[in-house]
């Protein structure tokens, strides 16, 4: 039975990839850099900041992070809509009486989280922040689980993208991908999914019939 529900935010519960990709190229058009596409964006985007910007340029400039905190963030943060049925989704999962936290390679979560107005649903948020290593490293979903007082077998962890999938894999947990931020299917599949759909609406079914989903 399905007691715990574990989400990722960037492209599983906010539609982040556009506000990402105009972060990126204002910091691309700032510094000379390159600029970059959706798909880039996309296969770093999961990555905590530092890690995108290396995964982005190939290094890493403090000066970058000082121009995105003063002059890029509060710019392009407001432009990361919550998924159509999301609140709803979340409210449903309450009142079915399902634990709900989130596992995210963002930085202090909880802000998120209130700044979009959904704090409220979760029990635990966990972060890079909480001194865990990030995804795909297990330690972050490991972490929400024991925040969360969960059995390992009843919990779903959602997200869009292979990292996510690998991490739930190497924690113990199923992983449950969502194609709607551009991953496919075989993708979140070969990076170990235990299964596919396409949006958040789609997790009705496992609201209306939790205990027909147990790892047995």
């Amino acid at each position: 039975m399905i007691s715990t529900i574990i989400f990722d935010i960037d492209l599983t519960l906010v539609d982040s990839l556009q506000a990402c990709v105009e972060g990126t190229n204002l910091i691309a058009r700032r510094f000379g850099l390159p600029e970059k596409s959706d798909r880039e964006v996309l296969e770093a985007i999961s990555l905590p900041l530092e890690p995108f910007w290396r995964k982005m340029w190939g290094g890493y400039d403090p000066a970058w992070r000082d121009y995105y905190e003063s002059s890029v963030s509060a710019t392009v943060d407001i432009n990361r809509p919550l998924y159509p049925g999301a609140v709803e989704l979340l409210k449903k999962a309450r009142e079915r009486g399902i634990a709900l936290g989130v596992a995210t390679n963002r930085m202090n979560p909880w802000l998120d989280l209130a700044d979009m107005g959904i704090a409220e649903f979760f029990d635990t948020a966990v972060g890079p922040d909480a001194t865990v290593k990030p995804k795909p490293h297990p330690d972050i979903p490991q972490l929400a689980v024991k925040q969360l007082h969960a059995d390992a077998s009843a919990v779903i962890l959602v997200g869009d993208s292979p990292l996510d999938m690998k991490s739930a894999l190497s924690a113990g947990i199923r992983g449950l991908g969502l194609t709607q931020g551009g991953y496919t299917e075989r993708e979140l599949l070969d990076a170990g999914a235990w299964k596919v759909r396409p949006d958040l609406a789609a997790l009705d079914e496992f609201l209306d019939k939790p205990s027909g989903y147990s790892l047995g």
